[in-house]
Order: C-alpha cells, then sequence, then structure tokens
C-alpha cells in the first residue's frame, strides 16, 4: 500500500498539471491580449479598423501653438498639455488620438 502512494500521487499530480494547462490555453487570449493603444502611430492597420470600432468613430486632434512663455518653458509648452489631456481622457473614455498638429505660431517664438 505504501508502494501504490507516490505512484497515486504523481497520478494526481499529473492530472493537475494537465488541467492547469488545458485551463490556460483557454484562456491565454483573454490574458495575454493587450488592450489597443490610444495613439495612432502605434497602431498596425489592422488594429487600426479595430480601435476606430471601439472608439465609435471618436478620433482626438490635439492642437497646439508654437509661443514664447519665458525662458523657464519650452516653446512646445501647449502642444505638451494638450497632448497629456488628450491622453488621458482617451484613457477614460477610449478614442483614438492622432499625432500633434502645430497650427500656428507666435512671431515672439522665432530667434
Amino acid at each position: 500500500m505504501i508502494r501504490n502512494r507516490p505512484a497515486k500521487l504523481s497520478n494526481v499530480t499529473a492530472a493537475i498539471n494537465m488541467l492547469l494547462m488545458v485551463v490556460f490555453l483557454l484562456l491565454a487570449p483573454t490574458i495575454l491580449a493587450q488592450p489597443l493603444s490610444v495613439k495612432w502611430e502605434e497602431l498596425t492597420s489592422a488594429e487600426f479598423v479595430k480601435a476606430i470600432q471601439q472608439a465609435q468613430g471618436i478620433c482626438l486632434l490635439p492642437v497646439g501653438i508654437m509661443e514664447k512663455h519665458g525662458l523657464h518653458l519650452p516653446l512646445g509648452n501647449d502642444l505638451i498639455n494638450v497632448r497629456y489631456a488628450s491622453l488621458q481622457a482617451a484613457e477614460q473614455d477610449y478614442a483614438v488620438v492622432f499625432p500633434e498638429y502645430y497650427v500656428s505660431q507666435i512671431f515672439e517664438a522665432r530667434h
């Protein structure tokens, strides 16, 4: 009886391992699936189609201006802030964020 115990134990261990493997294989697509990026430039063409469907056609275009903000801030400060706000909004309620776009320039910023 004592000799059979390790054999039964190994059978139980093998059965548990097999069960875990089956569960992992069934759940792997869900576990390993990465959510779609909100950034347009990070999506493949197939992912872009899925992203537009998931966003229900909502896309964000961060638009900013290039202007001087003093010596302590970058010239593109407005656009940096708009891009950050767009990405945060898209994370909360899925939308596709297009690359930022500078629409104008304040001539004070020219060097």
